[in-house]
């Protein structure tokens, strides 16, 4: 059975397109580094393809032509572990998602080169996939964060609604309702485990949640030069 596969030079763009960083946003591992013998390097990522390249593989388009499959376009840059999970579970990685992959993965890339930073340092990937995903929470967030003129205010607390009363604590802290964000929860969770936040405090009954801002996510969210377009945004 024939595969169609990637030139060497389509391999290459897709690595340099994301700064050799695996393009999975909950991974972010750079994937080259030198080798201990002193005139080589090593490679832990491939260029994986996002519609498979022979027929029985997963996510196989019958549509495309052996060009549109060994393009660029048809192709992700993963760490070889990352590659091996979207091959696995085919219906949980799907091509739209991989296709958002590659463009946040670029987009980082991209402000990384910007900013002068690594792509993987303030986890950018996993930032910009926020804002694509919940642009309205991500949008409230940025506006709190940058009209807090002592730059100390770290934490936030989950309430039901505007309209339901809690005890005040004497710490200053930011709030957001669930009524005015669906899925807020959810969103919360998902942040959670890209760790942009953390919750400090469980989850009593009668004691709503309260979130801690890492801090290289809180730096992004009041940075200026950062781009704020949630016109593709896919929101939870």
């Amino acid at each position: 059975m024939t595969r169609d596969e990637f030139a060497q030079s389509t391999k290459e763009a897709l690595a340099k397109r994301v700064g050799y960083v695996c393009s999975n946003p909950a991974c972010r591992q750079p994937t080259s580094g030198p080798s201990e013998e002193t005139d080589k390097a090593i490679c832990v990522g491939q260029a994986a393809h996002i519609t498979a390249a022979s027929e029985r593989g997963p996510r196989y388009d019958h549509s495309l032509t052996p060009d549109e499959r060994r393009s660029l376009s048809n192709g992700i840059w993963l760490c070889y572990t990352c590659a091996k999970l979207i091959d696995s579970d085919k219906s949980a990685y799907t091509t739209e998602k991989l296709h958002e992959w590659r463009q946040d993965a670029e987009t980082a890339a991209k402000l990384a080169l910007e900013q002068r930073r690594s792509t993987y340092t303030g986890d950018l990937g996993v930032f910009v996939e926020a804002q694509r995903l919940m642009p309205e929470l991500i949008a409230e967030m940025i506006m709190d964060t940058k009209e807090d003129d002592t730059s100390l205010i770290r934490e936030f607390v989950v309430r039901i609604s505007k309209k339901v009363t809690y005890c005040a604590g004497g710490k200053p802290r930011l709030y957001y309702y669930e009524d005015e964000h669906y899925n807020l929860l959810n969103m919360l969770d998902w942040m959670e485990e890209g760790s942009l936040i953390t919750c400090i405090s469980r989850r009593f009954e009668n004691s709503p949640p309260v979130y801690h801002f890492n801090q290289e996510f809180y730096n992004w969210l009041r940075n200026d030069e950062r781009p704020i377009d949630s016109s593709d945004s896919a929101p939870l």
